[in-house]
């Protein structure tokens, strides 16, 4: 067998092993993608993004497509069998990320707008119709058996023939799903959150345009709950609970999806099926996502209920921060020990959406008229469901006080407005383009607080360093021109932040603390640099928690 080589070997061709294939190469990483289907999967399973992955689709030019069928989500409503709301989200707002809230998406279209930035990028090696089947760890390579698959007559699964080939990866990453055969090979573990209930999923394009009574949310009818949603513009998603006695083959009969179609006043003649088939959701969460040269991303590490709309969301967040993280090991910016911060700031991430989302499933998923009718009662009377702050980052790479303690402001998204440069107006990732880390102020240009030796080693890292101001400056690198950066360092008390290559803010303050915050970016890359006086080898190493129990420790 010949054997190819590759900075990285990413298994599975989802949505999350597509946006880490796009986002290494970007950073000019050779990348092998290996699918055991000979394209891409064609059918919709996820059907909410938020800005935050907007913006990640924007970094590798994937936004337009979407967003062009993309339906831009008002707001996301619980309701009892009477109709009456019980809880409501607000996803009208325009986002900290520079678009709407949430979107209602058509996943096949997100998966062609991804795959489109990769196909024929000369960096990425596509292996569809092949399985990853055996592997082995060396000191410096992780080694992969792969063996091409046919597809036989009258089945839906491709199955292994006899021909095979080598690959060989610096770094291996399995984004292969719930049942991911990575995480088998390496014997994880995972913890179940006690989550687990089966639905009836039946998604259909629209044939005219037509009106329904509920446009998007949950209807918590203990006789049968019901989730309405939209997938874009031109395609729509029904879920009901399977109830007690019912079957799977029962469901997933064309019959049973028109019939219940029918009670929500939906007909032939208004949608074809493209979909219809019983999901068991659950949560469960792996107990490590590192083994050595070896990563976990997406459903191979976390499986969450849908009702937050976050679980490809986490996955496309987990391929961000990996890919920069590996990327800076690998040109030498940063020790191995940086690739630990993965587990560490993603575990906590994912956990508290796992929980929101098992909340909020709790509402539509009580089956007795009894507890039904006493659960409205609560929210009557102002009750709601326990639920953690909206996720951030709460530990890793986070620039810190003395005493240790996170930073104001750091671990939260940072902001992007549009811009004005050259007399050009965008947002400000497409007028100033990178994959690296961003220093940005309104008050100065952030260049002069900085030494010759910081600024050069901002440089290795593609760092971008601008300064925003009001117009009719003629100083400024970029306009504010609508002034949502000034209000923004306002509202937050500072004057300059570090924004990281994941859009997460690094850390914030005034010009004058600026040298040390960029002290503190070294000791959280875990800088190899052996001229700094803070090295790798003053940064305490992270424990990973591993479990619920070990997360406490951990946030």
């Amino acid at each position: 067998m010949n054997r190819k080589i590759f900075d990285v070997v990413v298994i599975g061709m989802g949505p999350v092993g597509l946006t880490l294939a796009a986002s290494l190469a970007r950073r000019g990483r050779s990348v092998a993608v290996v699918e055991r289907h000979a394209g891409l999967y064609g059918m919709p399973r996820a059907g909410h993004i938020d800005h935050e992955i907007v913006r990640i689709l924007q970094s590798l030019g994937a936004a337009a497509p979407v967003l062009a069928d993309a339906y831009p989500a008002v707001e996301y409503v619980w309701k009892n069998r009477s109709g009456e709301t019980l809880l409501e989200f607000d996803w009208g707002a325009k986002a900290v990320s520079g678009y709407n809230s949430d979107y209602m998406q058509y996943q096949p279209l997100l998966e062609d707008a991804l795959f489109a930035q990769i196909k024929d990028d000369p960096l990425v090696t596509l292996y569809r119709g092949w399985e990853a089947a055996e592997f082995e760890q060396h000191e410096s390579s992780v080694r992969s058996v792969l063996y091409k698959t046919e597809l036989q007559a009258g089945h839906h699964v491709p199955v292994r023939t006899q021909q095979s080939e080598a690959i060989e990866g610096a770094w291996l990453v399995g984004a292969d799903g719930a049942n991911s055969v990575v995480r088998r090979w390496l014997g994880i573990e995972r913890d179940d959150l006690g989550f687990n209930e089966k639905w009836l999923d039946v998604d259909a394009r629209k044939k005219r345009d037509f009106t329904l009574d509920f446009d998007c949310g949950q209807i918590c009818d203990p006789a049968r709950p019901v989730t309405v949603l939209p997938l874009g513009n031109r395609h729509r998603r029904w879920e009901w609970a399977m109830m007690p006695r019912e079957t799977r083959e029962q469901l997933e009969q064309p019959e049973t999806a028109w019939k219940l179609l029918a009670e929500q006043g939906v007909s032939q003649d208004d949608v074809e099926i493209v979909r219809q088939i019983v999901y068991t959701f659950e949560a469960r969460i792996a107990r490590q996502w590192r083994d050595k040269r070896v990563f976990l991303a997406g459903d191979a590490a976390h499986t969450m209920p849908p009702f937050q709309g976050q679980g490809m969301c986490s996955g496309m967040r987990d391929a961000v921060n990996l890919a920069w993280k590996i990327d800076y090991v690998m040109r030498g910016i940063s020790s191995d020990a940086l690739l630990d911060t993965y587990q560490l700031e993603r575990y906590a991430h994912v956990y508290d959406w796992t929980i929101i989302s098992i909340e909020s499933g709790k509402i539509p998923c009580t089956l007795d008229p009894a507890e039904a009718e006493a659960r409205d009662a609560r929210f009557r009377a102002g009750w709601r469901p326990p639920m953690p702050d909206f996720p951030r980052l709460n530990d890793g790479v986070l620039a810190r006080d003395a005493s240790g303690t996170i930073v104001p402001l750091a671990g939260q998204l940072g902001l992007q407005a549009r811009v004005e440069k050259d007399g050009r107006s965008a947002l400000f990732d497409d007028l100033f383009p990178g994959h690296g880390y961003l220093v940005i102020s309104t008050a100065a240009d952030p260049r002069e607080s900085l030494s010759d030796t910081q600024l050069a080693w901002l440089d290795t890292l593609g760092t971008r360093i601008v300064h925003v101001g009001a117009p009719g400056d003629p100083h400024v690198d970029a306009i504010d021109i609508e002034g949502e950066y000034a209000r923004y360092f306002a509202a937050h008390g500072i004057e300059v932040m570090i924004v990281r290559p994941d859009f997460y803010v690094f850390g914030a303050g005034t010009l004058d603390t600026l040298p040390a915050l960029v002290e503190s970016l070294r000791q959280g890359l875990y800088a190899t640099d052996p001229g700094n006086a803070a090295t790798s080898a003053h940064v305490a190493q992270p424990s990973l928690p591993c479990a619920p129990g070990a997360l406490g420790a951990a946030r």
